[in-house]
């Protein structure tokens, strides 16, 4: 049946081929989550990751080292076609129309990521100036939409691995590992301290099921420290890259709300964030509290002002267990909470010994965390590392 909605143009053995193989990809169940084989396996056999963040990577007798070995290959892969978007995509939603009839239009040209080259062998070949590289991606793009109406990442980017965990709420998100960060942190510390290239956001998915026209956006920034020792624009900071990538992708933040602790003076605070950040930004300029009684739980917020159309981001990186912990737990079992709260990052400290230079000592295995993130994600919550 699907191939008889192809173009009979398409009839040609190099389209056939890739048809073939995006069609024999196996089908993602449709259920609230569904964990990667490598992220099961890292939870499964907890003697293998015992304290040390880095054992998987380094075990050449691993039975997933072929498929980490294959993430890795993808990951790099999809990071260098996100970079070749630099200019901020227009708001997805005030594209929308009122009865919202074009927004997989919309999506599909502002959300999803550039699409993939097939080369007639079949490989991946992002060489674009080779005469004999065919463009699938409309092609493929036509699929995916007669199934899920939606562009499929594990074929356009995450073919070789295929390892991606799926969120229904939010699509395909990168497997949760040790050491909690990006790998490249076991080849070299100070390297792989600071990358968010591990992180998957499925815009596409997002834009199609997670928006509405009315939906208002949010970002939570929990430790909100951006360059305030000079006058000059930290684009560096995490929490800033961040927002950007969301902005290229068409989410634009209505309303950031930064907590700090620290007292900066205000000024200089405006000047250290890029202009488009100043008019959303709500400077909090006190210590978050976990008490859900506070007025300076950022939760007790949400839950008076938001609810479950809108598009919720929280960022919590206080380094402080003893308030981000009760965080996480409220987090972890309010049900209301997890409706309105999309997307969770959240550098959780534990027991590793790559990080006790940074860390100290912790009381939370990388097990636990990788089980507390992974209830969070079947309760609807895209939860991610930080860093």
């Amino acid at each position: 049946a699907v191939f008889m909605k192809i173009d009979y143009k398409m009839k040609h053995s190099y389209y056939i081929n890739a048809i073939l193989l995006y069609l024999s990809l196996p089908e993602v169940v449709q259920s609230k989550y569904t964990a990667a084989k490598v992220e099961q396996y890292a939870i499964e056999t907890r003697n293998e990751n015992s304290d040390y963040g880095c054992a998987m990577w380094k075990n050449s007798d691993s039975p997933i080292k072929d498929d980490l070995h294959a993430w890795k290959t993808d990951l790099f892969w999809y990071n260098d076609k996100l970079r070749e978007r630099t200019d901020f995509a227009p708001d997805v939603r005030s594209l929308f129309s009122e009865d919202a009839s074009n927004q997989d239009k919309v999506c599909r040209d502002y959300a999803d990521p550039s699409g993939i080259l097939v080369s007639p062998s079949g490989e991946v070949d992002g060489n674009m100036s080779d005469p004999k590289t065919i463009q699938v991606k409309p092609y493929l793009r036509k699929l995916r939409r007669l199934t899920t109406g939606s562009v499929d990442l594990r074929y356009e980017f995450f073919s070789k691995s295929q390892q991606l965990s799926y969120n229904d709420k939010h699509g395909y998100i990168e497997p949760l590992l040790p050491p909690l960060r990006h790998h490249l942190f076991c080849d070299d510390n100070q390297a792989g301290m600071g990358w968010l290239d591990f992180i998957i956001h499925d815009f596409g998915h997002i834009c199609r099921h997670g928006l509405k026209k009315t939906s208002r956006t949010v970002f939570v920034d929990l430790g909100a420290t951006y360059n305030f020792h000079s006058d000059e624009i930290d684009y560096s900071s995490p929490a800033i890259r961040m927002i950007e990538q969301y902005r290229r992708f068409g989410i634009h933040f209505d309303h950031i709300y930064a907590y700090e602790i620290r007292d900066w003076d205000l000024d200089t605070v405006y000047k250290s964030i890029p202009e488009h950040m100043r008019g959303p930004l709500h400077w909090i300029n006190v210590g978050v509290d976990a008490d859900p009684s506070s007025e300076n739980n950022p939760y007790r917020m949400l839950l008076e002002n938001f609810g479950p159309d809108d598009f919720v981001v929280i960022k919590l990186d206080i380094d402080t267990p003893d308030i981000e912990n009760p965080l996480l737990e409220q987090l972890l079992t309010d049900p209301k909470l997890q409706e309105i709260v999309d997307v969770f990052y959240f550098e959780h400290h534990v027991v590793m010994e790559e990080m006790k230079p940074y860390w100290g000592i912790m009381d939370k295995s990388i097990v636990e965390s990788l089980e507390v993130f992974q209830k969070l994600r079947k309760a609807g919550v895209a939860a991610h590392y930080w860093i």
